[in-house]
């Protein structure tokens, strides 16, 4: 039996074709299960010193890999369960721009779970004063809105927050200049409230 030859290669191709988003999803699912150990399930972290990604904009997602990956950021060394010892940009040093963006689109696509922990109720309404006026134009809807391209901040684990706080303030975290501008403003009593209120959005 003969076979067509541009009938076989157009079968072949649609073949491929259909199979691709296949094979994509098979491979940003492996590097998924990667960052899940660290990062919990779905991106939400059950390590305190871990942050919750699920959720963030696709956007925000990208640059803060980009930034890991090209050393703008500085990435927090992590102990494993293992005992293995990693960091961010060690990490995204291995990505390609390819696994960056898929990465982000599937963790976009993620439920963010925010975090039961223990708050001061009185702390944390100075806090929602201050966000209000100082940090709800970039945080929107009291730091829960993804469409801002920026980090969630409500719901995420106190000692995350208040790690990545002092990394900002002791000027070792770039941030905006416009952020910078009203951070730096913001004494230790300002900055517990604030954090206050952002674990009690629950």
């Amino acid at each position: 039996m003969r076979i067509n030859k541009n009938l076989f290669a157009l079968a072949l191709g649609s073949a491929l074709l259909a199979l691709s988003p296949l094979m994509a999803n098979a491979g940003v699912n492996e590097m998924a299960k990667k960052c899940d150990e660290c990062h919990g399930k779905g991106g939400n972290s059950t390590k305190e010193k871990v942050p919750t990604i699920a959720g963030f904009s696709a956007a925000t997602l990208e640059d803060i890999l980009t930034q890991y990956k090209e050393g703008d950021r500085k990435g927090v060394e992590f102990k494993k369960d293992d005992g293995t010892k990693t960091d961010m940009n060690a990490v995204a040093k291995k990505l390609s721009e390819a696994d960056i963006k898929a990465l982000a689109k599937h963790y976009a696509a993620q439920k963010f779970k925010p975090h039961k922990q223990a708050f001061d109720a009185k702390l944390a309404k100075k806090g929602a004063k201050l966000h209000d006026r100082k940090c709800e134009k970039c945080h929107s809807d009291g730091g829960t809105n993804p469409e801002d391209d920026a980090a969630l901040l409500a719901g995420q684990w106190r000692a995350y927050l208040e790690e990545q706080f002092q990394l900002i303030k002791d000027r070792d975290r770039h941030v905006p200049k416009k952020m910078w501008k009203k951070f730096k403003k913001l004494n230790d009593a300002k900055i517990k409230a604030l954090i206050e209120y952002y674990v009690s959005q629950q």
